[in-house]
């Protein structure tokens, strides 16, 4: 089991303490006060991290991608919680003990964090009781899914994986993030149906299996007919439920896997393990995503 501070987590952990293998945490300080990391992890087997909460910052979440479980040591009556794709959280849980296990599956998660006094500043009436309602001891939230606020995390995705991201960039769509989940604590979704509890499990069931292979992805009328769900539902449960179509999700994915295969393999060798025939396809979808052309991104890589 890996022992870090929470702190230590998101902004380095000290010397000779290393973050789990596979883990990539990347933090911005948008302003004294707030700040935004993304957290990638590709475990090779499953791992627990130890963490106690050391500030008194309110904590706003968004889990892009894979499945984790989080529990309060020692909290009575407190069950772990298993958080999927999808999930906002917010906590307040100054001093608090977490257990964290994860699996080995793609990992993903936007995490932004905030001084109470600065979030009441920046928001206003806006804020209203939400600081109050998270503030308490080893209070954790979740939420279902609320499209815009999982869109804002996308940008921020986007915007932090770049090797120097915008910082003006960086903060309009932290202040974006953060809107957008005070709006989801405040009961207040972008007017998309939410799937039932039956449909939510077969859609996650549907990501998994759409992911499985990222050279070769299923149709949507093989996704419908293995999950069970009909093709116009699970259309619209992905757009709601992890706010992307299949088509765009799946892309997203694979170039962010592209991304990831530059750093050890040639353009060509990177275009074939995903699948890719013709390398102007992929130069085309490698730039749509992350801007620049794979052979560029190369060369970042290498320099």
């Amino acid at each position: 089991m890996y022992e870090l501070k929470s702190s230590e987590f998101f902004d380095g952990p000290p010397a000779g303490v290393a973050h789990p293998p596979g883990t990539l945490v990347r933090t911005v300080d948008v302003r004294e006060g707030l700040a935004v990391s993304l957290v990638s992890l590709r475990p090779q087997q499953a791992f627990q991290v130890a963490t106690v909460n050391d500030s008194d910052h309110l904590h706003f979440s968004c889990q892009l991608r894979g499945m984790t479980e989080v529990a309060v040591q020692g909290g009575v009556g407190r069950e772990p919680r298993q958080l999927h794709a999808n999930s906002l959280v917010a906590s307040c849980a100054p001093g608090e003990r977490f257990q964290l296990n994860f699996y080995p599956v793609g990992y993903g998660n936007v995490e932004l964090r905030i001084r109470p006094d600065i979030l009441s500043q920046l928001a206003g009436d806006e804020y209203g009781g939400v600081g109050e309602r998270l503030q308490g001891a080893g209070f954790l939230h979740q939420q279902g899914g609320h499209a815009r606020a999982r869109e804002a995390a996308l940008k921020l995705e986007q915007l932090l994986s770049c090797p120097q991201p915008s910082r003006l960039l960086v903060h309009a769509a932290t202040l974006e993030f953060l809107a957008w989940n005070l709006q989801a604590l405040q009961g207040s979704d972008d007017g998309a149906a939410q799937p039932s509890a039956r449909e939510q499990k077969l859609l996650r069931a549907a990501h998994e299996r759409l992911l499985a292979d990222l050279s070769d992805p299923p149709t949507i009328e093989q996704l419908s007919r293995e999950v069970g769900l009909n093709q116009l539902k699970l259309k619209r449960g992905f757009k709601a439920m992890f706010g992307l179509s299949i088509y765009a999700l799946f892309q997203r994915e694979r170039m962010g896997r592209a991304k990831a295969l530059l750093d050890r393999h040639g353009v060509s060798d990177t275009a074939a393990m995903l699948g890719y025939s013709n390398m102007s396809h992929f130069s085309a979808a490698f730039r749509k995503q992350h801007g620049m052309l794979p052979s560029q991104a190369r060369r970042g890589m290498l320099a």
